[in-house]
C-alpha cells in the first residue's frame, strides 16, 4: 500500500514538473489599448445593427407575402360546396 502512495505521489511530481515549464512559455498578451476597444464597440454595434436590418427585411417579407395572400383570396373567393356560387340567371 505504502509502494502504491509513493508511486502516486513520485508520478504527480513529475507531472507539475513537466507541465511548469509549458505554463512560463505562456506570454501574457498586452492590454487591448482604447482605439482596439473602439474599434471592437463599432464592430460590435454594425453586426447588431445588420441583424436587426435582416430582421426587419423579414418581417416586412412576410406581411407583404400575407397581404398577397390576402388580395389573392379576395380576387378568387373559394367555392365551397354546390349552391355557394351565385350563377347568372337563365335566359
Amino acid at each position: 500500500m505504502r509502494v502504491l502512495t509513493t508511486a502516486s505521489l513520485i508520478a504527480t511530481l513529475i507531472a507539475a514538473l513537466m507541465a511548469a515549464p509549458a505554463l512560463a512559455q505562456v506570454e501574457r498578451l498586452p492590454e487591448q489599448s482604447r482605439a482596439e476597444r473602439q474599434v471592437e464597440d463599432l464592430n460590435r454595434s454594425m453586426v447588431r445593427q445588420q441583424m436587426q436590418t435582416r430582421q426587419s427585411q423579414q418581417t416586412q417579407f412576410e406581411i407583404n407575402q400575407l397581404r398577397g395572400e390576402i388580395q389573392r383570396s379576395q380576387q378568387f373567393p373559394t367555392v365551397i360546396g354546390p349552391g355557394s356560387a351565385v350563377c347568372p340567371p337563365l335566359r
